[in-house]
């Protein structure tokens, strides 16, 4: 038998003197029936701490695990639980807070996975695309590699395959089918992002670029830049034994302007490159050698970490792996933009440089006039110098056309291989999510009838996941051949417990299963069906209602009255008592049937109200006038009823008296 809760030992909600704890006990099979004010929430709530460190329907929230809100439940600042199961185990959650400061929660349990009905309902919650995955994921467990690859078409087989590889690692089949369909759909995403940043840049530059300079118009201005330059040369010496000082004093201080310009203009550059480069997004500088790391560490299937050599395991590694090739990724995605924006900078920065270095030589050429032979191709230094800086701004104009053309044909082909990357991951998302329908399909008749055999035998269970040729996920209850899927409270509880029983049967079978469906406004003989249809489950299911069951409690039930027990833990204790009320038989009239010893046979209408009331024939047939009027004007359920031979009845009360042992403690 798969372990159950048999003890809840806390002070949650603690209705005792002093907050003391108060304890109960469960079996396989529990219904708590009582008023809204008679502590189930208080019980369930425990047990959902003890063993999954969580609880719901705190403040309206679920799964909640937050210290200090928790609390807010409990005396004295401290909140103790554990639970005991059939196996003899024990889980527990303690929390305490010590002045302003609240401690971190122990907790000691199997966990959150206990719990499916959570998961059941989380993923029914999202949308057709995530339920119809969580589906497959519950029913597919007896699918592998082959039936996925049949549903794929061949030119995706071997990506699909090489991606599964990476993605797939100690996974299912349909795990490694699912997580490939949401890479594939991350990589469309952004294959199309960095694709639009190169449009951008495209657009940015396409109506401003000059045609393209060849490489021998560069070669020619290149030359005629050497040839300026050695005129100048030729030009200073000639003119050094001739130039006033004034002309000389007038042709360095223009040199040195121009050479100020560029120094001016080369610093603006760095300015805004640094503004630019301080806007990029941040990105740790250990990440880099990080994803080497890791990446060698779990392309070896290690358990230690390459690092500290602590034996954290191979999931551990592989969550640091994602981890940092998701920063990577991201740092990439959002920078590429302005990445691009600093490279036209840097070639801006280069060619100022350029000049720099050129104008600071023509200074000092010019300082260091010397008398030397007249030179042939000698002219007057102003249009020697003229001449250079002409064809030193043409040759600068030529290198940033060609780095702007570069960057263009950068942009252009990045564009082309991200679109083709965004149309590729498009299709084999959309190839794995028909797989998924497929296999869907394929399995959704095994998967209903295992959900059919836990719901009541006039439900029928039923999942629908096309409308004409649409893909879509509803499920819900046939009535007259048609699929309900807006259910009531009651029936939706119903039917996502049932749900949570056939993925349960997945679990091995030593780890519990605890299923807790939500308190709905339950009417009694919708309960009573729903009841014994959980019956058939192998795990504890928990519930709780203000209603009874009509008729008599299913097998297998216990039903335990949370007002008689909340009672008790309150100091309104009782003993067992006996309440015998005697109802004298009647004579029999000469219309009346004879029954038995002799008495009152109740008519069709009482008969049919008493049987609605969990009444079993043969006890109906004893009851005489005054016996049936009582039971039915004071709805005594048939298990608090035993009928005598003569037609009277005596009715049994009592209480559940536990004695409460200490607060719980760490």
């Amino acid at each position: 038998m798969r372990p159950y809760v048999t003890n809840i030992y806390s002070n949650l909600k603690s209705p005792l003197p002093d907050g003391e704890a108060w304890s109960i006990d469960l079996d396989q099979r529990t219904l708590f029936v009582g008023s809204n004010t008679s502590h189930k929430s208080g019980v369930i709530q425990s047990v959902e701490l003890a063993l999954a460190g969580s609880a719901d329907d705190i403040f309206g929230r679920s799964a909640v695990s937050d210290a200090a809100l928790l609390l807010t439940l409990a005396p004295d600042n401290e909140l103790g639980v554990s639970a005991t199961l059939s196996d003899s185990q024990v889980a527990s959650f303690h929390a305490k807070r010590e002045g302003t400061r609240v401690k971190r929660p122990t907790h000691d349990g199997p966990g959150a996975a206990t719990l499916v009905h959570r998961s059941v309902a989380a993923a029914l919650s999202g949308s057709p695309a995530s339920a119809r995955k969580a589906f497959l994921a519950w029913s597919g467990n007896k699918i592998g590699a082959d039936d996925v690859l049949a549903y794929l078409p061949e030119n995706l087989k071997n990506k699909y395959q090489d991606i599964s590889q990476h993605k797939g690692r100690g996974k299912s089949a349909v795990e490694t089918l699912i997580d490939v369909a949401a890479y594939a759909a991350q990589k469309q995403r952004e294959a199309s992002k960095e694709a639009k940043g190169a449009e951008i840049v495209l657009e940015s530059l396409g109506d401003t670029v000059e045609a393209r300079p060849n490489e021998e118009d560069m070669t020619r201005m290149r030359m005629a830049v050497a040839e300026a330059r050695s005129v100048l040369d030729a030009s200073i010496r000639a003119a050094g034994s001739g130039m006033t000082l004034s002309e000389r004093d007038a042709a360095v201080k223009s040199a040195k302007e121009k050479h100020s310009f560029f120094v001016n203009q080369a610093a603006l550059s760095r300015d805004t490159y640094a503004k630019v480069e301080a806007t990029l997004p941040k990105i740790g500088a250990n990440v880099a050698h990080a994803i080497k790391i890791v990446d060698v560490a779990v392309d070896h299937s290690l358990d230690a970490c390459p690092v500290c050599s602590s034996q954290v395991g191979i999931g551990h590694l592989k969550t640091c792996q994602e981890f940092y090739r998701k920063q990577q990724s991201d740092w990439e995605q959002q920078s590429a933009e302005k990445i691009t924006h600093l490279e036209h900078i840097k070639s801006d920065i280069e060619s100022y440089d350029r000049h720099v270095v050129e104008t600071q030589a023509n200074v000092e050429r010019l300082e260091k006039v010397s008398l030397t032979q007249v030179d042939s191709r000698a002219i007057p230094v102003s249009d020697a110098q003229s001449r250079l800086e002409a064809a030193m701004d043409a040759l600068g104009k030529m290198d940033l056309c060609c780095s702007q053309w570069d960057n263009l044909s950068e942009a252009r082909n990045k564009v082309l291989t991200m679109q083709g990357d965004a149309a590729t991951y498009k299709e084999l998302k959309s190839s794995c999510e028909a797989a998924i329908g497929k296999l869907l399909g394929d399995q959704a008749k095994t998967f209903s009838a295992r959900v059919q055999k836990y719901l009541p035998d006039h439900w029928e269970f039923s999942i629908e996941l096309l409308d004409g040729e649409r893909e879509v996920f509803r499920m819900g209850i046939l009535r007259d051949g048609k699929l309900h899927a807006a259910l009531s409270g009651a029936e939706w509880t119903s039917v996502v417990t049932s749900i949570a029983m056939a993925v349960s049967e997945g679990l091995p079978q030593d780890q519990p299963a605890v299923l807790i469906p939500e308190d709905r406004a339950w009417d009694g003989k919708t309960l009573s069906a729903v009841m014994r249809g959980f019956s058939a489950f192998d795990g504890q299911v928990i519930m709780a209602s203000t209603t009874r069951p009509a008729g008599k409690t299913p097998k297998g039930w216990t039903i335990v009255d949370m007002d008689e027990v909340s009672g008790s833990w309150s100091g309104d204790t009782k003993e067992e008592v006996v309440e015998v009320v005697v109802v004298e038989p009647e004579s029999v009239s000469k219309t009346s049937l004879n029954h038995a010893s002799g008495g009152f046979r109740v008519t069709t209408r009482t008969a049919v109200i008493l049987a609605g009331m969990g009444f079993e024939e043969s006890d109906i047939q004893m009851m005489s006038r005054d016996t049936v009027s009582h039971i039915i004007k004071s709805s005594i359920s048939p298990d608090n009823v035993r009928v005598q031979e003569d037609g009277s009845f005596y009715t049994v009360k009592g209480g559940n008296v536990l004695p409460m042992p200490p607060s719980p403690k760490a």
